[in-house]
Order: structure tokens, then C-alpha cells, then sequence
């Protein structure tokens, strides 16, 4: 999710928690005097708000680690194991481990030795029944696996929504659970970080290729968005997609896997955050009995290559059997800067309702367009990251007519924003946040989100704060700061028989 989406969610959780009581007038207030941080024995971060009347609690278990923090042998290594780490432990997820645990070795043997020799002999006449043999492992194997465990435990015990997601910058895994469930959602959770078992591994290894070719390589808009991405960036990890590349995926490594775990599922880089009925005094103890248990481990360095300054526009094409789309994109600072505030204004201004400017002027008024967005904060935001601007053609229109008439509007912008817009644009966003949704999970994201991006909670609390101190001053320095030509990347999806011979 885009910082602008992260920080309207952030917003109408945080207000919708304010209007929950009707004595509290400032939601920022609310939560910097309700929600209640400590730190465990291992250095896990725990954050715990006891609201509501009904005895539930959402639970997010969150790691600032994502595929920013992958080398070039490791990418998509984060996404993999995520699926991993939900195919159980010693006692979860098996039948019998000490006869998978022979298997299991074996598989891994022939396994490593398959990708080595597709590497390094790819002709070699020992692959056929080497393959073979890992078909005929991972059939017996079959016998010993429980599939999907936690899914039956959670259901068993009134769990719903039960997820994880990988993103360029974290891993989090959630769940909302009765109150009275919170020692088994410990016990759980806690044992598979400590004991994981990598199972069904090559298996899982062929599901994200598949998964791969459906999210990215029979997209259009998938491989568009892959591609400016990779264009935009030339030296910083964000540049690989979180799936990973194809050849990446198809020789990730058991070992390697291990590796990365060990490396960087610390606790130094974990959080917890639980929001709902409870006792924070007994929920810290029963964390630390459970998730206090973990080894503590160094931290590992963050990346430490910067994205060079882009001195020049960057283009490039695809070409795909779908309808033509544009991409465009700027390079800017991340929080806490004001540029990176300022940039979420300029996308609400521009294309936030249907009386926004790009909306309004291309699709409305012109009709040259069929869609047009434009967001802030892609495709991550622990590092300094790109304001986009997306766009479709309508009927015969054209992509550098779309194009044009976009960078148009954004000059227009910054040459005649008045102050009564842009109290309105804010005044905007402050009204959406107040319809806004009252939800436990909703408020343990928000600041899970914060204290893993931003190593801090508070920021969630002054958000409203910042943004009202935006001036017009402010957005037109960003705009000609940042979105100018030398600053630009522009991508364009083509039709597959528009193609040049």
C-alpha cells in the first residue's frame, strides 16, 4: 500500500478511535495517552491499547524486513519465506516429524544438487532422475504434512483474518482473536519463529513462480508498473519486484533461506502491537513468557547504497495484448520531510474526487483520458521514494497526448494554487478520515505500520499536524523541486500489434 492510502487508513482509525468516546476531542491526544509501549527482555517492541467493550484483540506481529533488505542472490527471498514460515514446527504442521525429518534431509540433498547442476551443467545426464527422485521424496513426504495448521487451529478458536503480507519494507503477519485466545495466539506464533520448519519447500518455491506469472507476466499493468520500476531505479534494492525475479526464484535456496531468517527476523526488528479488550499488564507477561523467549541477535546493517541523483528523463516501453497505459514518476525525499507531506497535498489536489484537477480537466472536460491517479510514497517509504502519476487513453487519444496534458496540469498547479484550495484539499482529507472506519485492526496496523517504518508510534499521532502546516509555498517548492523533467521517469504500455518490426 502507497503512504497516501497507509496515512488516510492511519487517519480514519485514529479519528474513528477518538469518536469511540465522546470525551476525546483530539485523536492525537487519544492515542499518545492510551496506547502503551514497552520493551521485552529481547528488545522486542510491544505496543498494547485496551479500547472497546467486546473481548477481542487484533494482533500484528511485524519485522522491518522486506525485500529492501535482499542482495542480488536473495531476491524474493523475504516474499518466499513469508509462505514458509506458515508450514509449521516441530509439532505443527506434521504427522510424524521424526520420519518427515529423514525426508525432509533427503529432499533437500537432491533438491540443492538438482539447481546446482542446472546452473553449473544444465546438460548434465544425472538431472532426469535426479528429478525423478525429488517427485517420488516429496510424494512420501506428503504423507506426513498437515496442511494449512494454523488456519485450522486459529478457525477452531474463533480466529478471522488471518494474513501476512511482504512489502519493500516490512513483514507482517495478523489476526483478530478473542481476548481469551491470547496465550495460544502467543504460544503459536512465538514457537514458529523459534522453531520453524522449512517444509514443502520446492513445492512452494514452483507456487510463487506460478504466482508470478499471474500477477506480473500475464499483466499488463503488472509488467508496466515492474518495468518503471526497475527504469526509476538503477542502484537501489527497491528496484527488484517483492516476488522477485523469475531466474531469482527459481534457484532460491533452502540454506540461504536459513540464513536470511537467522539474519534478520531479530528482535531488534520486530514488533507487536495488540489493540483491543485486555489488561496490558497481563498481556505484557504473557508475551514475555512466550516471544521473550527468543535469542537476542545483532541487527543487521540497513541498505547502505543511496539511489544517485537522476540528472536526465528516463523512458521506455512495453508492449503488451492490453490497452494502453502511462506511468510516470518523480523522485522524492521520504518521511519525516516536509517534501514528502507536501507531495501527498499535490496528489490529492490532483486527482482525489472527481472535482480534482487531473480528473476533472482530462477525463470530464477534454475526454481525452479514460482513468487517471496519481499518488505519493511508491514503492516504499524507509527510503526515499517516487510521486506517480498513472493514466489510460480514452477512445483514439494517445499516450503522449495524455502525457502532455498531465505535466500541463502539474505546471497549472503550481502557477495558480490558491490558499482557499488548498484549505479545501485538507479539509478534504480530514473529512474523509472522520467517516472513517472504528476498528481494532485498523489501529494496530497504523501504529505497527509507524514503529516499523519510522521506528517510532508517534508519528501516527501528528499526521493531521503536519499536514495542516502544509502552505502553498510548500507545494509549489515541491513541484519545482521534484517533479521536473531531469527528475522523471515515463513509461508507456503499447499494444502488442502497435509494435515496429
Amino acid at each position: 500500500m502507497n503512504t497516501l492510502k497507509k496515512t488516510i487508513v492511519g487517519v480514519l482509525t485514529l479519528l474513528a478511535a477518538a469518536r469511540a468516546d465522546a470525551a476525546i476531542r483530539d485523536a492525537g491526544a487519544y492515542l499518545r495517552a492510551q496506547v502503551v509501549q514497552r520493551t521485552l527482555s529481547n528488545g522486542i517492541e510491544v505496543l498494547m491499547l485496551d479500547r472497546g467493550a467486546a473481548p477481542t484483540l487484533a494482533l500484528v506481529i511485524s519485522f522491518r524486513v522486506g525485500s529492501a533488505d535482499e542482495s542480488y542472490d536473495t531476491i524474493g527471498m523475504a516474499h518466499m519465506l513469508e509462505h514458509i514460515l506458515f508450514k509449521g514446527t516441530v509439532t505443527i504442521g506434521t504427522k510424524d516429524y521424526r520420519k518427515e525429518k529423514r525426508l525432509l534431509d533427503e529432499i533437500e540433498a537432491v533438491g540443492s544438487t538438482i539447481d546446482r547442476l542446472r546452473l553449473t551443467s544444465p546438460n548434465n545426464a544425472q538431472l532426469p532422475s535426479l528429478t525423478r527422485r525429488l517427485k517420488e521424496l516429496e510424494k512420501a513426504h506428503s504423507a506426513y504434512v498437515v496442511h494449512s495448521p494454523y488456519n485450522r487451529i486459529y478457525s477452531k478458536n474463533g480466529g478471522v483474518g488471518f494474513n501476512a503480507f511482504t512489502s519493500r519494507d516490512q513483514t507482517a503477519y495478523i489476526i483478530e482473536l478473542p481476548s481469551s485466545k491470547l496465550a495460544l495466539w502467543a504460544d503459536l506464533e512465538s514457537q514458529r519463529l523459534r522453531e520453524p520448519v522449512m517444509r514443502e519447500f520446492y513445492l512452494e518455491r514452483n507456487a510463487v513462480i506460478e504466482e508470478r506469472l499471474m500477477r506480473y507476466e500475464s499483466s499488463g499493468t503488472g509488467l508496466l508498473i515492474e518495468k518503471f520500476i526497475a527504469t526509476a531505479y538503477a542502484a537501489h534494492p527497491y528496484r527488484h519486484p517483492i516476488i522477485g525475479w523469475r531466474s531469482n526464484i527459481e534457484f532460491l535456496q533452502l540454506d540461504r533461506m536459513r540464513e536470511f531468517f537467522t539474519r534478520h527476523y531479530v528482535p531488534a526488528r520486530m514488533s507487536i502491537a495488540i489493540v483491543g479488550k485486555q489488561n496490558p499488564a497481563e498481556t505484557l507477561a504473557v508475551l514475555e513468557r512466550s516471544f521473550g523467549r527468543l535469542p537476542k541477535r545483532p541487527e543487521p546493517m540497513p541498505a547502505a547504497i543511496r539511489e544517485p541523483a537522476q540528472n536526465g528523463e528516463r523512458r521506455f516501453e512495453v508492449f503488451f495484448d492490453a490497452n494502453p497505459s502511462l506511468v510516470m514518476g518523480w523522485h522524492k525525499p521520504t518521511l519525516p520531510a516536509k517534501a514528502d507531506f507536501a507531495c501527498e497535498v499535490i496528489a490529492s489536489l490532483l486527482s482525489d474526487g472527481r472535482s480534482s484537477r487531473l480528473y476533472r480537466r482530462l477525463v470530464l472536460e477534454r475526454k481525452i483520458a479514460s482513468s487517471v491517479s496519481a499518488w505519493n510514497g511508491f514503492p516504499g517509504s524507509r527510503y526515499d521514494n517516487l510521486f506517480v502519476v498513472m493514466a489510460a487513453p480514452q477512445g483514439s487519444h494517445t499516450l503522449p497526448e495524455i502525457e502532455a496534458a498531465v505535466l500541463d496540469e502539474i505546471a497549472r498547479l503550481a502557477g495558480d494554487l490558491r490558499d482557499d484550495e488548498l484549505e479545501r484539499i485538507l479539509n478534504r482529507i480530514e473529512t474523509k478520515a472522520i467517516l472513517g472506519l472504528d476498528s481494532n485492526m485498523g489501529i494496530a496496523s497504523l501504529i505497527s505500520h509507524y514503529q516499523t517504518i519510522m521506528k517510532d508510534w508517534r508519528f501516527a499521532t501528528s499526521y493531521l499536524d503536519d499536514m495542516r502546516r502544509i502552505t502553498r509555498a510548500d507545494v509549489v517548492d515541491a513541484i519545482n523541486t521534484y517533479l521536473v523533467a531531469k527528475n522523471r521517469t515515463v513509461g508507456y504500455l503499447l499494444r502488442t500489434r502497435d509494435q515496429k518490426k
